[in-house]
């Protein structure tokens, strides 16, 4: 097996795993000072974003090939590709699942909501700091491992994305059709109804959330712009649902 796939296409793989982690790392810090709470963020439910491993990979693709133009130039090419992954990214998103991730609106100097330039310059910053001090020492420890460990790990990998990235897009799916049936429920003037489960607190009986309600969680919990729209959803559940999801996305929903 390990003369079938190329040791670099492996290592470039690998590659793409740990910085798919670092990223995680990166926005799990971010989003959890700024929203004040633990969030777990991104489409996947496990510690990985991959528009982070693919734009560490991009960026480290485009600098070895802009060594072959002037230093300024390939810099420039080096330090912009981040800015446009993520507005085609966003483009992608939008066009073939028809779900905005996120939103810079609010931010000044933005175009179309899918780019702004404040984060434009957090992308630049990270793009240097992988190029000169990141991707040299990953990608060392990761060549050390050799061809079978290589395909080891690449294996290990490959299957839990897309297990993960299986489910994950189940989970959205679910997601949207049960955004649908809230959609219609409010357009007949009716309230959602479940089978409410039951648990003993020590001071009598409370309710728990249905299992499809806590499905929606990740989904409201990993993207922001998705709470906005889910807002007008809340008049639908019962007093107690909607104080509950108020609780949990205070700043956004109440």
């Amino acid at each position: 097996m390990y003369k079938v796939i190329p040791v670099k296409l492996l290592y470039y793989f690998l590659y793409f795993g740990v910085m798919s982690f670092i990223g995680w790392i990166i926005e799990v810090i971010y989003r959890s000072c700024k929203e004040k709470r633990p969030v777990n963020p991104g489409f996947l439910s496990g510690p990985f974003l991959p528009i982070y491993g693919f734009g560490a990979v991009i960026i480290t693709a485009v600098n070895v090939e802009a060594k072959t133009l002037s230093p300024v130039l390939g810099w420039a090419i080096t330090l912009i590709s981040p800015t446009v992954l993520e507005y085609f990214g966003g483009w992608i998103m939008e066009k073939f699942f028809n779900m905005k991730l996120w939103d810079y609106h609010k931010q000044r100097f933005n175009l179309q909501g899918r780019i702004c330039l404040r984060f434009s310059i957090y992308w630049a910053a990270l793009a240097a700091v992988l190029i000169l001090v990141i991707q040299p020492r990953v990608y060392t420890r990761i060549s050390i491992l050799g061809p079978y460990l290589s395909h080891f790990f690449a294996g290990a990998l490959f299957a839990y994305i897309l297990f993960d990235l299986t489910y994950s897009i189940k989970a959205m799916t679910n997601f949207k059709a049960f955004q649908q049936d809230l959609a219609l429920l409010i357009e007949k003037g009716k309230q959602y109804h479940s089978v409410f489960e039951f648990a003993e607190d020590g001071k009598g009986k409370i309710l728990k959330l249905p299992e499809e309600v806590k499905r929606i969680l990740k989904p409201l919990n990993a993207f922001p712009s998705l709470r906005q729209d889910f807002k007008a959803k809340l008049p639908v559940f019962p007093d107690w649902i909607k104080k509950h999801l108020e609780n949990r996305f205070w700043k956004e929903l109440i």
